[in-house]
């Protein structure tokens, strides 16, 4: 209930504020290919002070693939690959006609604002931008620049997209880390570019009555050998919001660890392990399963199997896979005979603990997951029955014959009969499974590969399906390692981007549109705008105000108490007017510059107001 108070609050004032009596505009700025590590390490002085005033997320995620096709889809249109359907960079399947991007959905709302789209790399433009009323495509990120400086300067846009290249380029050249000074170069190239059209923005002779918002992302990241793959590296993105009467607010990601004592199970290799009972793990063609297991990678090559019912001489057979992926990667693969489903995770670090699982929705999406984070999805509408008649096995296919060997250890393998949800998956990744689980019910097997001897790996859950062992585990007993989880369900996707655009832009987005991101800021909201209304009968001055303001309480009556809440609903302070039927002066001075919401309530009314710190 409090919650729901303080986001409606937040939504009157976010309207009072930009919607009456101003402009609201958009400069959306992409960077292609840039790393948050790496922008953090070069200078950009230009991005840094636009963070000042900002929420900064700076452990976004996009999806695998992640090529640049699929990560301004994603960015632009606000679905995922499953919708707009490109998944390569020849943009085959796109399905722009049913989920447009913004740009096109702010013009089809209102098609007298004047909207413009300049871009490096022209598929943006070509490809995704299906509506805008000036399109320029050029062949430098100077020309992008330039372009972006010129329309601010003589045009009078009400949205602008620029799409800066040359840090990807050098990317691909150097290598996409924080380390190569190439790629650092070209950011900050690319960020002295940005600070000129940050002053071109500044300059405009209506800037103080126009009401700009400025988003800078990217659509990917990279590593060493380029991107497009599976790992943390690639798929990290950062979002920056912002306005400058937002308090600079950085999110990052949450690292859940836990440290113990436990036995562990190394398998030679050519051994692997089965359960005794095989039926609960007949999942046919309609059945809903999750498979999650800590996996440490020591010597092996191409792709062993970590966990698999399948013959994994083919991708298509049927039958499910974990397996190891050559370079040290980890892959998951489903088959029903004839379709396949493949989706390739991060880096397994030798010697490193690695929480890999996988969800399987029959009649939605195949999700897989690394050390907590989402590494991709694919739907699992064409897959049909899995079952081959061949047994779960641990370390190999369903065959036990696979050529492909795997020397690892593992830990706390989980069966389940149901899709996990995700924040349950992070919540229970490192910690044991007890009746508090909220799908304990459906935990068909718990091998916690803890044993410390022995030919068994006994199941914890209430089945006590044990697995027997063929050939040799290396158990080795009292052994101490940290076991990380990355939580990032309070972080951006890479299609809260658009969303966040439209609400900016007020824009009332519409659920048959079935938009997969979500507005970052507080969308118009006529309704409440008509309900309440900013009174007269509660004036604040000065205002904006240095560290104190009166307020001009004699028309509202014996107020009880007034509260102060930063722009984001979080409680600030609570404070007891000195005179509460005339003039009180309100002490400020402990308050950080930015904007704030002040209210007051007489017992029986609630009035509320903006107070900007300056």
């Amino acid at each position: 209930m409090i919650r729901i108070l303080l986001i409606t609050l937040i939504s009157f004032y976010w309207q009072c504020s930009f919607t009456q009596g101003s402009d609201r505009k958009l400069l959306f700025i992409g960077m292609d290919g840039c790393r948050w590590d790496a922008l953090e390490t070069a200078a950009t002085p230009a991005l840094d002070e636009l963070q000042s005033h900002a929420i900064t997320n700076i452990d976004g995620l996009t999806e695998y693939p992640t090529w640049s096709a699929t990560g301004w889809s994603g960015m632009l249109t606000g679905v995922w690959h499953t919708k707009h359907g490109v998944t390569e960079n020849s943009f085959t399947g796109a399905n722009y006609a049913k989920y447009p991007d913004f740009i096109s959905r702010i013009e089809a709302y209102q098609s007298d604002l004047n909207t413009y789209s300049v871009v490096h790399w022209s598929p943006i433009n070509t490809n995704i931008v299906q509506s805008v009323d000036t399109e320029v495509n050029v062949s430098s990120d100077l020309a992008v620049k330039e372009e972006a400086v010129r329309i601010l300067t003589d045009l009078d846009p009400d949205v602008l997209f620029v799409a800066f290249d040359d840090v990807d380029h050098a990317g691909h050249v150097h290598g996409f880390l924080p380390t190569a000074s190439g790629y650092l170069d070209a950011i900050e190239i690319t960020d002295g570019y940005i600070s000129e059209i940050l002053s071109a923005l500044h300059n405009r002779p209506g800037y103080a009555h126009e009401d700009w918002l400025v988003i800078v992302s990217t659509d990917h990241g990279g590593i060493s050998a380029g991107h497009g793959g599976g790992t943390l590296e690639e798929r990290s993105i950062f979002t920056i919001f912002s306005h400058p009467d937002i308090n600079g607010i950085r999110n990052s990601r949450t690292i859940r660890t836990s440290t113990g004592i436990f036995n562990e199970a190394q398998f030679q290799p050519g051994t692997f392990a089965s359960p005794i009972d095989q039926s609960p793990f007949l999942f046919g063609e309609n059945q809903d399963f999750t498979r999650e297991l800590w996996v440490k990678a020591w010597v092996y090559s191409e792709d062993p199997a970590f966990i698999s019912n399948k013959d994994w001489d083919r991708g298509y057979y049927k039958g499910f896979v974990i397996s190891a992926q050559s370079g040290q990667y980890w892959k998951v693969n489903i088959g029903d005979g004839t379709d396949r489903l493949d989706i390739q995770g991060g880096f397994i670090e030798p010697g490193k603990w690695h929480h890999l699982a996988v969800s399987f929705d029959r009649d939605g999406w195949m999700t897989a997951y690394e050390d907590g984070a989402v590494v991709g999805f694919a739907p699992m509408e064409k897959i049909g029955t899995i079952d081959a008649g061949l047994p779960l096995v641990i370390n190999q296919d369903g065959t036990t014959t696979y050529a492909i060997d795997f020397d690892g250890s593992y830990k706390d393998i989980r069966i389940w009969n149901a899709v996990i949800a995700e924040n349950t998956l992070v919540r229970w990744a490192n910690v044991p499974i007890t009746p508090d689980h909220p799908n304990y019910h459906n935990l068909l097997a718990n091998w916690k590969c803890s044993d410390g001897t022995g030919n068994q790996l006994k199941d914890s859950s209430v089945h006590a399906n044990h697995c027997q062992v063929t050939g040799s585990v290396n158990w080795k007993t009292n052994q101490s390692d940290t076991f990380r989880i990355f939580d990032y369900s309070e972080l951006p996707r890479i299609t809260d981007n658009a969303l966040t655009a439209l609400g900016w832009m007020c824009v009332p987005v519409q659920s048959v549109w079935d938009l997969d991101g979500k507005n970052w800021l507080e969308a118009c909201d006529q309704t409440f705008v008509n309900h309440y209304s900013v009174s007269s009968s509660m004036t604040i001055f000065p205002n904006p105000a240095g560290d104190d303001f009166t307020i001009d309480l004699s028309d509202f009556g014996d107020v009880k108490q007034m509260l102060i809440y930063d722009f984001t609903g979080r409680f600030i302070k609570r404070m007891m007017p000195d005179n509460n039927s005339g003039l009180s002066k309100i002490d400020i001075s402990d308050l950080h510059k930015g904007l704030y919401l002040l209210k007051a309530d007489n017992g029986e009314n609630v009035k509320v107001v903006k107070v900007v710190k300056k």
